[in-house]
């Protein structure tokens, strides 16, 4: 099996606030660029209040405007991602007015209503060509710290049965907390039982790998959580996604961002059983737009002005040399157990990366026994 290699979609003139506009032609300019680099898919965010203005309505001229947007990436060769429900997104939470004070993920009428939205996405996209997967949330679970055990997979739960409608691979995309810790709101288990994809997001900085093993070994961090997840109940023979990875040069102090982009994307694709690799983004976001945190303008491999950065460059030289290549094709040369009863936490972490082989990490094994 080959690794698919794609982008997230930020449309470059107006951000997904393109979804209140009408012009194709910037989707279809920003699509057919970023096929020209290389990449065979792409995943797109719907932003929430503008898809679903009301709990009881979802707008029809939204879901015609999605579909044309599968239309354009089916034109450039690309295949599609739906991620629907985007309370939290680039940094701002984006939950409908309409939400006031309920609770998106206990409150009866908001579950209901989320469960509308999911559905009808999914109705809309099913059967078109370009669609390859539907991704219920974007990061759901940082929005749920406050729930009891329990409610946050009986809302994801439901969310992924409404997706099912458009029949093809379901998923959530969660952070990288599940993977990193055993009191999540929606646990790895279920995240690899109940996803068809397994999602992994793979941050040097929000997962605080880099303030614990520095430059100079963060970017494996992609490999340490795809490890993590493929030894996970429930996950064997699913493919693993990598959904989201990047780096910001904010970051960095001596690394150069393109290296430090590459030996990321190197060290994810050599991950027995990985699927797909996603970075984030496509594009910057535009400076007229004001409100997003610094570091969010300048993510993209594509500028503001549509032409390729540097990274970008590097990149999608990276992508061309790896994508015929069968995911896993260097085994791992050791195996580290990650024990019963204990998280896969940065102190566990920690012990992974300084036994860090050059070409792929040591594979993680659960302690038999474990669940």
């Amino acid at each position: 099996m080959s690794v698919r290699f794609g982008v997230n979609y930020l449309p470059r003139e107006n951000w997904w606030y393109a979804w209140a506009e009408d012009d194709d032609d910037a989707f279809a300019e920003d699509l057919h660029q970023i096929a020209s680099l290389g990449f065979d898919h792409v995943r797109v965010q719907c932003l929430w209040p503008l898809f679903q203005p009301n709990p009881s309505w979802v707008s029809p001229r939204a879901l015609r405007r999605l579909v044309r947007l599968l239309d354009r990436a089916a034109e450039s060769g690309l295949d599609v991602c739906v991620t629907v429900l985007d309370g939290w997104l680039s940094g701002f939470d984006f939950r409908p007015s309409w939400l006031k004070d309920a609770d998106p993920f206990t409150d009866a009428a908001a579950v209901s209503a989320a469960e509308l939205l999911v559905g009808a996405v999914s109705r809309a996209v099913e059967g078109h060509p370009a669609l390859w997967c539907v991704d219920v949330a974007n990061e759901p679970n940082v929005l749920m710290r406050h729930l009891k055990p329990g409610e946050g997979e009986a809302w994801a739960e439901r969310m992924l049965r409404a997706a099912r409608a458009a029949r093809v691979p379901v998923t959530v995309g969660v952070d990288h907390v599940p993977w990193m810790s055993d009191d999540a709101p929606i646990g790895r288990a279920f995240v690899a039982g109940a996803c068809d994809l397994v999602p992994v997001h793979a941050w040097p900085y929000f997962t605080g790998a880099l303030a614990r093993v520095g430059e100079e070994r963060a970017w494996a961090i992609p490999d340490y959580l795809a490890q993590v997840a493929r030894a996970t109940p429930g996950a064997a023979g699913k493919p693993v996604w990598i959904q989201e990875l990047g780096v910001s040069p904010l970051w960095l102090t001596d690394a150069a961002v393109e290296d430090f982009a590459e030996r990321m994307l190197r060290r994810a694709a050599a991950v027995p059983g990985l699927g797909a690799v996603t970075w984030w983004a496509s594009h910057d976001i535009s400076r007229r737009f004001t409100g997003f945190d610094e570091l969010e303008y300048g993510l993209g491999l594509i500028d503001a002005e549509g032409r390729v950065k540097p990274i970008g460059s590097r990149v999608a030289e990276v992508v061309a040399e790896l994508r015929d290549r069968p995911s896993g094709q260097a085994a791992a040369e050791s195996t580290i157990v990650l024990p019963a009863g204990r998280a896969p936490d940065l102190d566990f972490a920690e012990d992974w990366f300084a036994r860090m082989e050059t070409t792929t990490g040591p594979a993680i094994v659960h302690e038999r026994g474990m669940r």
